[in-house]
């Protein structure tokens, strides 16, 4: 998926929050907002960005922390939604991973921003496993709801930082 900072997104979001998505070998994180401001938009190309990974009651949960700029934001993400390829899955060679793209959209779909990172090989292999596993144990769609419920509930993103599997910080 081809997407370029002060053009229409391709596809449209109807409201404001966060959307994510495993598309042509990345995983998007979408944030949309009425705006953006100029600090924002420079944070994003020149803070630390942090990814967390936390797997909570069979939930995969991606947290994405831009430092001093946007709060983190919790990412769900389940392998039930949609058939992915078995490159989600996957295991990767020596010095590759996960491709993450962080994209920043006005309330006109309108791309405002963009930051593209890669996992390590160490942290990819774990989400993968992760992944996998949740692909592989029972899914039953009000029970998967029921849970992120309550982790939503219970924790705000940035308490749940402790508990991830996985954490990077790309500066």
């Amino acid at each position: 998926m081809q997407c370029e900072v002060n053009k229409k997104f391709e596809f449209d979001i109807e409201e404001e929050g966060t959307v994510m998505d495993y598309v042509d070998g990345a995983f998007l994180f979408i944030v949309k907002d009425e705006m953006w401001t100029d600090f924002e938009l420079d944070a994003l190309k020149k803070r630390p960005l942090t990814i967390d990974f936390v797997y909570k009651y069979d939930i995969p949960i991606f947290l994405v922390t831009l430092e001093d700029a946007i709060d983190t934001s919790d990412f769900v993400f389940n392998v039930h939604d949609n058939e992915y390829p078995d490159s989600l899955y996957q295991h990767f060679d020596k010095g590759s991973g996960y491709r993450l793209e962080l994209i920043l959209l006005d309330k006109d779909n309108v791309v405002r921003g963009m930051r593209k990172v890669q996992l390590s090989n160490d942290a990819s292999i774990i989400v993968a496993d992760t992944l996998k596993k949740q692909l592989e144990a029972p899914y039953r769609e009000d029970e998967f709801l029921c849970n992120l419920e309550g982790i939503q509930n219970t924790w705000e993103p940035f308490e749940m930082q402790p508990m991830a599997l996985v954490s990077e910080t790309f500066k």
